[in-house]
């Protein structure tokens, strides 16, 4: 089983992570459920902690402020990648199409690997999975 950290929108403004709660193969990490949401002295460390100990991570940065997110993706992608510049290969970032800044996009697909859709985020993690095995 590959642990798989969901970082990104609250399932209050857009419950994108039930698409991915049939996958064979795959632990996951919602943090509206598996941490303490209630102060940052609790979820922040918690988080943290999930992200450091999974194989991969998918992203939403959707369309709403996502300051945390950003803070995961960046964890993850110091952790999983071994010099500065490097594209991490186990993490998918939903950039929607329409989100705004757009000038954003260039320096955050040299992060991970970008899709518009949380359809296309599924099937890149199905892929990955495949190349891991």
């Amino acid at each position: 089983m590959k642990k798989v950290y969901l970082a990104g929108q609250p399932n209050k403004y857009d419950p994108w992570r039930s698409a991915f709660a049939d996958l064979n193969g795959f632990v996951f990490y919602d943090p509206d459920i598996d941490s303490d949401q209630s102060s940052p002295d609790t979820y922040f460390p918690q988080d943290l902690e999930a992200v450091s100990s999974a194989d991969f991570l998918v992203a939403n940065v959707g369309t709403k402020p996502s300051e945390g997110t950003w803070i995961e993706i960046g964890y993850f992608l110091r952790l999983s990648t071994k010099t500065p510049g490097e594209q991490s290969k186990r993490m998918v970032i939903i950039y929607p199409d329409d989100r705004e800044p757009r000038w954003s996009i260039d320096f955050v697909k040299k992060s991970g690997l970008v899709v518009p859709t949380v359809e296309e985020a599924v099937h890149k993690l199905q892929e990955l999975y495949k190349d891991s095995a």
